[in-house]
Formats: C-alpha cells, structure tokens, sequence
C-alpha cells in the first residue's frame, strides 16, 4: 500500500486556524438531498445556530430551501464545507473551497492514499489545494467532525445518545469516535464537547487538533487514539500547551503489534512504528495512557465530571463500604490499580468504638449497623471527610436500576457538596440506575463500576502528580553534532566508526570514557602509559565475544601474548587486526546506554542496568532526545524500586546526578548527530569509586 504523504514541511510552521472549521457560523452541506444517506447529518446540524446552505448539481431544493449548483454561488463566506462526494468529486471540491477562501472542509470519502498509488494521486491533489489556499480539512477517509455543545454532526455516523460536557477527542480510527460515545453514555458517563476523526490527515493532523483543545475554552479534557504521529514536534509542543492550560490529555495507542501496524497500512494508508517508542514519548510528555475504550472513558470520566477546584493528587483514598466483601474487593483493586489506601491506625479507636466488630480502618466495612444505630453513618462520614489522611472519599454500593436512593447515598453526596474533596460514588458493578445523575449536579463523581472508578481516581491523581514543566523537547534545539570524518568500517550491511573514534566522540560528547592503547597489526607491542592489569581486545569488530575477542585481567608480561592471540583470531576470521588495550575497571556496578538517532518520533536515548540486572529485570527505560536535568533524574528514578542504586549488597550509593549529567549528554548527542547516527551502545558504563567511566562503545552510522 502507498505511503499517503506527509505534510509539506515548509508549511508546519504556520498552520490555517481552525476557528472556523471547528466552531462554525455557516456551513455548507453538497450532494446532500432529502433522501440521502447523509440527510440525518443536516437535520440535526440545522439546530447548531449556523447558517446552512445547500450545493447540488441536481435539485434545486434542499430541505425546504434553494440549493446552489457551485460553492462560489453563495454570496456569503463559508465556514465549513461538508463533502458527501466521492473521492475525485471531493478533490474538486477541495479546489473550489480553497478558492473561495473558506474556513475548512470536512470528508468522509474513501478512495484516496489506502487504496494504493492512484488514491494518492488524488491525495496529492487535495494536499496541494488545500495547502496553497490555506484550507484545514477533516479526513478524509474517516467519519467526520461532531460539535456536541453546538448540535453539529458533520459526520457519516448516526445520531447517537451524547451529553454535552468537556472532553475533547481526536482518533485515526473513527470508529473509535462512535465507541467513546458508546461507552460513556452510562449514568454518570462523560459528556463531549468535539469528537474529530482524523482519517488519513494528509492536510489536517492530529498535532492541530490537539493545538486547538489547548486553547479552546470549552475543553477540559482530552481524548486520543492514535496510530501515528506524523510531526512529532507540533505533537508535542501542543501537549505542552494542553499541560500549561490544565487540560489533562489520555491516550491509547493503537497499532502496537505488527498484525495490527499491517491492518492500519490497509484502513489508512500509514505503518504504525514502534508502540514502546510511543509509551516512553507519553510519559515524558505528561500524555497518560489507556488500554482500550472502556478504560479511556473510565479515566477520564471523573475529570470529565468534577470542577477542577474538586481534582486531587489521591495521594490518601478512603473507602466506605456497608459490607466486608465490597470492602475486601476495594483493597485488593486499589491495590492492582496503583492506588493508595492508607489504614489509618489513630481512626482505630473511632472504628472500635462505633462500628461493632469493627477491625480495619480502610475501606472501612461500616457494616449494616449504619442502619440500625441512629446517626452512626453521619458521624462515620464527619469523621473520614475530616481526616488529612484521605485526598478523595469513594462510597462503593451496588446502584442497579431497580435498587433505590437512601440515606446512605443521599448523606455522602450532602458531605461532599460542601468538602473540597472529590467525593465518588462507585457502583459495584453492572450499569448503575440512571438515578444516581442527580448526584453529579451535585459535583459528585459518579463513576462506571468499582474497578473503573479507582482507574478513574488513578488517572486523576496521576495528572494532578505531574511534575511541573514536563514536555518533549525539539532535537532542533541542540546544536548539530559534525559526523566524524571516519575512519568507517563494514560490519554486514552496516556501517560503523572505529573503536577510537567512536570513544573520542563521547568524551567529546561529555561522556566520562576509560583510557586506551592501540597496537597495529604490524606494530611492536608497547605497554600502554597507563598501569595493569589490562583488558586486550580487536578493537574494530561489533560482536566481540561471538569471536573470543576479549582478554581479561592480563599483565603487562602478558601482554604480547594476548595481542598475538587475538591477531590470530583476526587472521582465521578475516576481522580487522587492531588491538585496543584498557585498563581493567574495577567497579561496583554497571549500566548501559543506548542512543538511537532516528526514531518515529525523533532521537532517543535508552538507559537499564547492566551486568547480571539486565539479564534478570529485563527492562529498560527511555526517553525522546534532547533531556534535561529534569527528565533524567525521572529515567533513574524508574529503577529505584531495584534497589541496585541506593548500594547493592552494601556498597555506597550510586551518584544519581552524575549519571543524569551523562544521560543528557547522551542526549545531547542524539539530538546533534541525529541525521548521521544510526545507534550507539555505551556498554559497559562502570560504576567506579572516582564516577562513572564508560569502557567500550560501538557506533553505527547512515551512509553517505
């Protein structure tokens, strides 16, 4: 399938607004008649407050008024154009709309880059048009645009149950938009302000959606399903405006297998790279995640729901239960989800006192005494509203349909009206009775199932926890790094720098680097300036041990044996015959690092413990280049829970800000050779009694 082309480049700095697209004033529906499939769209647009006008190359009567045989017939300036044509009919149209200088254009047409080189053909076309007359267009390829505050639905779905509200949502996938709404039309659920459909976005990407929800003031929260970011630095210098505007952004990526990238090849015309690339970018982004619809929506139902005066860190939650199994289940799901639910051993006395065999402080299982010992559920409700200890309240019950409000509920919700804290009601589980609205003009949250509302209350706390300042810097904002002159060397099909160039380049760089001494093929063997016992290796060969190509621990009256040893390896093998001798680093520690230049959303630097920790945990963690001081302590601070940093099996502590200096000169090197880096392994970085020291690196680099 035809990769759909990317957004001319000259034009990312000063992209068309979408005030007028998003929020229209007149609109303009073609190829829409009365019996049309598109004729539910119109009806339910023309309560929006625009003004609507209706091109038809046949009728002459649209919905009871005039129609018009051209765009340029109508005397008035047109915000947004809705296209129910055909694809080559549609790049027609896109021309006249450019022309005519409106405000946007919105297509569900298929037809274009996913069908193959004739569909990006007429995807060219579109770009070009709409790009020289400064138009933004929603698809095509998708399912259209849905202001739900105005009633407007430019849009192929049907005319499905929304409340109006604050969460803003963006997909590749439109159906996705059909499915958020799907699972949020629930008691309680989310209300939506703009669901947009991205499509192929050759001309309008999700990058200007998410600029938009930054400034527009009826967005509180933002939704996204992703399956590829075409301009990462728009992306996310958006994101950080969503940030620094309060607006929490969520987001599942989609694509994260390789069936999956295949299947978005096939839907829009675009492969899907690497989904841990994407997670790293999030978090570092301050973009929080979520797995798949029905986890979205529960993440940000709350947000969605309660005033931002109500949102809390959740660093404390209390549980109220009337039952030891609703209380029991709580704690075990808190637990998965993350959160933390304190026992607050000073309540221990008030819980003895006045609830009869009462043991565990929280969840506090209340029991069915409430009932029955008059005033007893407001005093548990005085007492746990009050307590520092708890950030949030959630009350879970079970609230099906054919249950009714009491005392219980109606209580909790009185003291929350008037506490600064989010207070939740969480059904147990089912869909809860669509009584329980009342409870959210109230300011109380009412969520979708225990586990929902603690993903819910997580997500909260998560975005209300962020460190202030978080954002993916642009590479462009680091000096570019010169390619080294060589010399270069063939490993397979790859291209790498020598041994000693590829050392001088980290020092260079910042990077701490171990001493070394090369001896030639045809040179005497010396002793290098620097004392033993040393490590012996062919300096120039990538895969090292897959050859024997490594001496350890060798004396300098050794020396000369160990140096024709690895020259005979390089003989039988045809490797390149230089020696490099080091110093044999003692240590108390290792740790790779790993740099790539190019990556789907820029240039990252990958960092994880080494030696035996990289065998047994597995894991790495990483972060979009350039770092600063900020986003490195961050990276360090994903393996604190190893224990390997404080000083493992007594050593002394590692020297976290010295790691974090060469972490962002790593970084910074990224950034700077990111057109010429392929990848670079700093492996081992030792961790030393003087610093950190790296002791071999091996550096790929792009041709030419």
């Amino acid at each position: 399938m035809a990769e759909q082309p990317a957004t001319d480049p000259d034009v990312t700095a000063a992209r068309p607004s979408l005030n007028r697209l998003l929020n229209p004033a007149t609109i303009a529906f073609v190829g829409i008649g009365e019996g049309s499939r598109w004729a539910h769209a119109v009806q339910h647009s023309l309560n929006s407050g625009a003004e609507c006008y209706f091109v038809h190359h046949k009728a002459d009567k649209a919905f009871g008024r005039r129609t018009f045989r051209v765009l340029s017939e109508i005397e008035q300036p047109i915000d947004v154009v809705f296209s129910a044509l055909g694809a080559e009919r549609t790049v027609d149209l896109v021309e006249q709309a450019a022309a005519a200088r409106a405000g946007g254009l919105v297509t569900c047409a298929g037809g274009f880059a996913e069908l193959g080189d004739e569909g990006a053909r007429l995807q060219r076309r579109m770009v070009d048009a709409a790009l020289a007359g400064g138009l933004p267009v929603v698809g095509p390829n998708g399912i259209g645009l849905i202001n739900v505050r105005r009633q407007l639905h430019l849009s192929m779905l049907p005319i499905f149950r929304r409340r109006a509200g604050g969460l803003s949502a963006a997909t590749h996938s439109g159906a996705m938009i059909e499915a958020m709404a799907a699972a949020a039309a629930r008691t309680g659920g989310v209300g939506f302000n703009l669901l947009v459909s991205a499509g192929n976005e050759p001309v309008t990407d999700i990058a200007d959606y998410l600029d938009y929800f930054a400034r527009d003031e009826h967005t509180r929260v933002i939704a996204l399903a992703i399956e590829k970011i075409r301009r990462p630095e728009a992306f996310f210098d958006a994101a950080r405006r969503c940030l620094e505007a309060g607006k929490p952004v969520v987001a599942i990526k989609l694509g994260r297998s390789e069936r999956t990238q295949r299947m978005a090849a096939s839907h829009t015309g675009t492969l899907t790279g690497d989904a841990w690339v994407y997670d790293i970018a999030f978090k570092q982004a301050g973009i929080l995640p979520a797995e798949d619809i029905d986890d979205l929506i529960d993440r940000v139902q709350f947000l969605e729901q309660l005033p931002r005066r109500r949102w809390s860190p959740v660093r404390g939650l209390g549980i109220l239960t009337m039952t030891g199994g609703f209380a029991q289940l709580a704690s075990d799901l808190a637990e998965v989800e993350g959160l933390s639910v304190p026992e607050v051993d000073r309540l221990q006395p008030f819980v003895s006192e006045n609830i009869p065999g009462g043991v565990v402080t929280n969840p506090l299982d209340a029991t069915g005494f409430v009932g029955v010992i008059d005033g007893l559920w407001r005093k548990v409700l005085s007492e746990y509203s009050s307590a520092p200890e708890f950030d949030a309240l959630l009350y879970n019950s079970q609230y099906a349909e054919w249950t009714q409000s009491d005392f219980t509920d109606q209580e909790f919700a009185e003291f929350g009206a008037v506490s600064d804290k989010p207070f939740i009601i969480a059904p147990l589980a089912g869909h809860a009775g669509a009584w329980l609205d009342r409870y959210r003009e109230q300011e109380i949250g009412v969520g979708n199932g225990l586990r929902g509302c603690l993903r819910g209350l997580q997500t909260m706390g998560a975005f209300m926890r962020l460190r202030p300042g978080l954002c993916v810097r642009p590479p462009s904002d680091i000096s570019a790094v010169a390619r080294p002159d060589g010399p270069f060397l063939e490993a397979g099909d790859d291209l790498m720098l020598s041994f000693a160039t590829t050392m001088d380049l980290l020092n260079s760089a910042g990077i701490p680097t171990a001493p070394y001494h090369l001896i030639a093929a045809n040179d005497e063997v010396s002793l290098p300036p620097f004392p033993g016992p040393y490590v012996v290796k062919l300096a120039d060969v990538a895969h090292r041990t897959e050859h024997n190509a490594v001496r350890l621990n060798v004396a300098a009256e050794g020396l000369s044996a160990a140096v024709d040893d690895l020259r005979a390896i390089s003989a039988a093998a045809g490797l390149p015959p230089l020696a490099a001798v080091q110093p044999m680093v003692a240590g108390r520690g290792e740790a790779f690092i790993g740099i790539r230049g190019s990556s789907e959303l820029g240039p990252l630097v990958v960092f994880g413990l080494g030696g035996v920790f990289v065998e047994v945990l597995r894991r790495i963690g990483g972060r979009i280049a350039p770092l600063t001081q900020a986003d490195a302590a961050d990276l360090i601070d994903e393996f604190s829970n190893t224990g390997v940093l404080d000083g493992h099996r007594g050593a002394p502590p590692w020297d976290r800000g010295a790691l974090g200096d060469i972490l962002v000169a790593a970084s910074c090197l990224a950034a700077g050779g990111r057109s010429w880096i392929e990848s670079i392994d700093i492996n081992p970085l030792i961790v030393t009694t003087d610093g950190f020291l790296a002791v071999d690196g091996l550096c790929f680099v792009h041709p030419g």
